[in-house]
């Protein structure tokens, strides 16, 4: 894997901004590890996904991360930093996990993007759901013998859900936190795509105000002044403000 170059922020900003987060994910990806091909990428368990956009994140803007979140109860806002390094953890996805409930027998596997991806297209929420369950689920045998999926009790479904999740510790990255004003306590969820996107965004605005500044001034192409080092950008930038 790669940092991010000047040129590869501004293309990722420029075809995949309006992108689901899915899509979002897989083209920041993409133009790090280009030896990959998309559905080698969507392919891995969403937790893999998520921690090389972490280590993508540290590479290309460094270890610290800012976080932001509203007290749910009182709408305090807490803001903290967190270390990109410090939220991968070593727990890697196994390829499946077995479950045994109420006489049912089943196996689930990690869910991935093509699933989130066949998910997103539900018209709500169940749907979604159903969906994420039908394309996880590897077998299922209720006293030995095959059962629909769609027959499955609540409780079950409920199981199978944690299943996926027990079998990708790191697909949901949850933060304990506490308010500083009324001291409630909760969890949020960390979510590196969406982090990521923003700051890529935010650095392609940048990157363009450079360009134009001086390609205006010096006449050079856009190119060239992406390939410049950020040091260098910067110098003849301060040159040109003066």
């Amino acid at each position: 894997m790669r940092a991010l170059a000047p040129a590869d922020i501004l293309h990722v900003w420029e075809s995949a901004h309006g992108f689901h987060p899915v899509d979002q994910a897989l083209a920041l990806l993409m133009a790090a590890e280009p030896e990959c091909s998309r559905d080698e990428l969507a392919a891995l368990p969403l937790g893999e996904r998520d921690r090389r956009l972490l280590v993508l994140r540290q590479l290309s803007f460094g270890d610290r991360l800012s976080v932001r979140s509203e007290c749910p109860v009182c709408d305090e806002a807490v803001e903290f930093e967190l270390g990109c390094s410090t939220l991968r953890s070593g727990a890697e996805a196994r390829d499946e996990q077995s479950i045994q409930l109420h006489g049912y027998t089943l196996r689930v596997r990690p869910l991935n993007s093509f699933d989130v991806a066949a998910a997103a297209s539900a018209a709500d929420v169940p749907r979604a759901r159903g969906i994420l369950l039908r394309r996880c689920v590897l077998e299922a045998r209720l006293e030995g013998a095959p059962v629909d999926l769609d027959a499955l009790p609540e409780t079950v479904s409920a199981a199978v859900a944690e299943a996926a999740l027990a079998a990708d510790p790191q697909a949901e990255l949850l933060l304990h936190l506490t308010c500083p004003a009324c001291d409630h306590r909760w969890q949020a969820l960390l979510d590196i795509v969406h982090i990521l996107s923003a700051e890529v965004a935010v650095r392609a605005q940048r990157l363009l105000t450079e360009v134009h500044l001086l390609a205006r001034a010096y006449g050079w192409h856009e190119a060239d002044i992406l390939g410049m080092s950020a040091a260098r950008r910067a110098g003849y930038l301060q040159r040109v403000m003066q």
